[in-house]
């Protein structure tokens, strides 16, 4: 369980790295695998394992549903990384509900010293 936690936060803070860099997309692509990684610790809370996005969703939407609604949502944004820069609203509106993730999981945020 720690191991994700421990996940998130990094991944985080390689989110913030590339936020501070103007790396929007690249920002954002990190701050989404640290969602994933909230998302697997709380659903190995409750002895549950996703292999994959698919059926990570489907036990978030079976268990965590507000979570779901949030991870389903920023999924898209994350998708468009691929191809798309993200404005800096956009990056800091994905930002600010992956925070509200962690703190309903309990998970810390790592401090801006951290990076």
């Amino acid at each position: 369980m720690e191991s994700f936690v421990k996940k998130a936060q990094n991944f985080y803070v390689l989110g913030r790295i590339a936020e501070k860099l103007g790396m929007n997309s690249e920002s954002a692509s990190n701050y989404f695998k640290s969602l994933s990684a909230v998302n697997d610790y709380l659903l190995e809370k409750i002895n549950l394992y996703a292999s994959d996005h698919t059926e990570r969703f489907k036990l978030l939407k079976e268990n965590y549903p507000d979570i779901y609604k949030i991870t389903d949502k920023l999924f898209a944004v994350y998708r468009r990384t691929y191809t798309n820069e993200l404005s800096e609203e956009e990056l800091k509106r994905m930002k600010k509900q992956i925070e509200e993730v962690f703190k309903n999981a309990g998970v810390e945020i790592p401090a801006d010293i951290e990076t």
